[in-house]
C-alpha cells in the first residue's frame, strides 16, 4: 500500500520550490491567503510554514509576517580559525555584542573540570553574541580562571578576536585546543540570547584553549543557530596536490 504524504508536507514542498525564485526578505502571502489558495485550514498552513522555518528557509516575525530568509552563513569548521578571521576572509561584515562580563562567579562543573579547577572555584564569565546583517548568528559563553579574567577588558571583545585578547592578557600564545561539536537542546540563557524558543536545537562547539605545559586558560561553549548557519570543512589530500600546490 502506497504511503500518502500529509497535506502540510505537500504544501511545504510546493512553497520550497517557489522560494528559490524569490529574493531574500521577500514577504510571503498571509496564512489566510495561503489557506484559500491550497484549500486547507490555517492550522495546516502553519504546520507547513513550521517545516520551512525549522529548516531556515523562512522567518516568521510578529507584526511583519513571513519572509524569505537570507542564505545561510557559511562558517569554516576549524578550531583555530576565529569567527573574526573567518568572516573577514570572506568579506562579511559582522558585529560582536558583549552581553555580560562577570568576575568571581560560579560555573557548571564541566567547565571547572576543563579549566582543571577544584569544585566550587570561582571564575570569570564572558557572554557575547555575533550578528551578521543584524541577525544573531551565534552565542559565546566563555570562562576564564579569575587571575586571567582580571586582566581582560571585555570592551575589546567587540573589536578584537577573543584568542588575541587572551594571548595579550597572559603574554603567551595558545598552544593547543580541545574541541567537541554536537547538536544540543539550547539552555534558557542560550535560547534567549539567540532569539529562539527554549530547548530549540543549536549546533555547539565546546572548546578549551591551552598555553604552554598544557595549562588550560579558557573554556566555553559556542552555540550557532542551525537555521542561519552551515559549516564547511575543506582539506586537500596530499596525493591530490599538483606540483604547483606542493610546499
Amino acid at each position: 500500500m502506497r504511503n500518502i504524504k500529509p497535506r502540510y508536507v505537500d504544501i511545504a514542498e510546493t512553497l520550497e520550490r517557489e522560494l528559490v525564485e524569490l529574493s531574500p526578505n521577500s514577504l510571503l502571502p498571509t496564512e489566510e491567503q495561503m489557506s484559500k489558495r491550497f484549500e486547507v485550514s490555517r492550522i495546516t498552513v502553519r504546520a507547513a510554514l513550521e517545516l520551512l522555518e525549522n529548516s531556515g528557509q523562512i522567518s516568521r516575525m510578529r507584526g511583519r509576517g513571513t519572509i524569505v530568509s537570507p542564505k545561510k552563513l557559511v562558517r569554516t569548521f576549524s578550531p583555530f580559525l576565529s569567527f573574526e578571521a573567518d568572516m573577514k576572509s570572506h568579506g562579511i561584515d559582522f558585529k560582536t555584542q558583549v552581553l555580560s562580563f562577570e568576575k568571581s562567579v560560579t560555573a557548571p562543573p564541566k567547565f571547572l573540570q576543563q579549566l582543571e579547577l577544584p569544585a566550587g572555584s570561582l571564575v570569570t564569565r564572558l557572554s557575547l553574541v555575533r550578528l551578521v546583517e543584524e541577525q544573531v548568528i551565534c552565542h559565546d559563553q566563555r570562562y576564564y580562571p579569575d587571575e586571567i579574567g582580571n586582566k581582560i577588558d571585555p570592551a575589546q571583545a567587540e573589536t578584537k578576536a577573543c584568542s588575541e585578547i587572551i594571548q595579550n592578557a597572559i603574554g603567551e600564545k595558545i598552544r593547543r585546543v580541545r574541541w567537541d561539536s554536537e547538536i544540543l537542546s539550547s539552555s534558557q540563557d542560550v535560547a534567549a540570547a539567540l532569539g529562539l524558543a527554549n530547548r530549540a536545537l543549536v549546533f555547539t562547539s565546546n572548546y578549551t584553549w591551552f598555553a604552554k605545559k598544557r595549562r588550560p586558560i579558557e573554556t566555553g561553549l559556542v552555540s550557532y543557530r542551525v537555521d542561519r548557519c552551515k559549516f564547511r570543512f575543506e582539506e586537500r589530500l596530499r596525493d591530490d596536490m599538483s606540483d604547483d600546490d606542493a610546499p
